[in-house]
């Protein structure tokens, strides 16, 4: 990894005569007013509604619990030769953890200052993430999982990257592990002058306002040195700035490092409690396949990632 010369420009000082060092209160922005939690393994319900709350309590919120019953035929056609009854019986076993969520979620939201919600979907979809997408697509914010590797059923269940790519919507997925508590005090964001960063910046701009500290990784790939300007990341420090978001912008170029364990690095040597990105993926007919950078961090992130697309 590099450093180049812009390392440690700060905006929100009262120096006006630089276009990128400057703190002008703006408004106070959107705030995230409905926030859906994905649950759908019991292991890990506490810690998601945990993240959920978290992102609801500033701003009184709507915080509905969404539990999805998949779809499926009473035969299978992959294996022919499993009965109906036994994915019947799986299906029931389905809903009692449902029902074990569904209390879990309301004695967490017991006493708090929020509305909470709770919505069991028995999908008519014949894609799972077709119907957690229904109800994604009117939040404010998605509190996913990160897809676990050791889960009998997270090939179908756990789709933190289908939800960041095809919702619309900001998406929160939070780690197997690491500390949660609390989430969005030290925000690393991850900026490139793309679209994806900038609506990514954009969409996290109701957690940014209450950091205590923003730091913006401007990366540049070393192929594209020259078109870089000397500036970039000022920008969105400016614009950030307007916002009484106060930044400390680092320019760095990648050189041969993959980039998502550059902003894992990043994130760990900064005691970043959340990561803010755009995630990448390119369509192939109907399906998104992820870029590499996107792909490593929803691998391996060990702190909540916000993500838009």
């Amino acid at each position: 990894m590099r450093k180049g010369r812009g390392q440690g420009i700060v905006a929100g000082t009262n120096d006006a005569d630089k276009g990128f060092d400057v703190r002008i209160r703006g408004k106070r922005p959107m705030p995230y007013s409905t926030i859906v939690v994905h649950l759908n393994n019991e292991p890990r319900v506490s810690r998601l509604i945990g993240a959920a709350v978290q992102m609801a309590l500033p701003d009184s919120a709507h915080m509905t619990g969404l539990f999805v019953v998949p779809r499926i035929p009473f035969r299978s056609p992959i294996f022919p030769g499993i009965s109906g009854g036994i994915i019947q019986r799986g299906l029931d076993a389905y809903r009692q953890a449902g029902e074990r969520i569904h209390r879990a979620f309301e004695d967490a939201a017991k006493g708090m200052p929020l509305t909470p919600e709770w919505r069991l979907y028995e999908s008519p979809h014949d894609r799972y993430a077709d119907a957690v997408l229904e109800h994604a697509r009117t939040a404010d914010l998605m509190v996913v999982a990160q897809k676990e590797s050791d889960w009998d059923y997270a090939d179908m269940f756990d789709i933190p990257d289908i939800i960041a790519l095809e919702s619309g919507r900001p998406t929160l997925v939070i780690p197997r592990e690491g500390d949660l508590a609390p989430i969005g005090q030290r925000i690393l964001v991850a900026w490139n002058n793309s679209r994806e960063s900038a609506r990514a910046v954009f969409d996290a701009l109701p957690v940014l306002k209450r950091a205590s500290e923003v730091r913006i990784l401007s990366i540049a790939e070393e192929t594209k040195l020259q078109q870089t300007s000397p500036l970039a990341g000022s920008g969105i420090a400016a614009a950030l700035a307007r916002h009484g978001v106060t930044c400390v912008v680092d320019h760095v170029v990648p050189s041969h490092a993959d980039t998502g364990e550059l902003l894992l690095a990043e994130a760990r040597s900064n005691r970043c409690d959340l990561i803010v990105m755009g995630v990448y993926g390119r369509s192939r007919l109907r399906e998104f396949v992820l870029g590499g950078a996107s792909r490593h961090i929803l691998q391996k992130a060990t702190v909540p990632v916000l993500l838009s697309h």
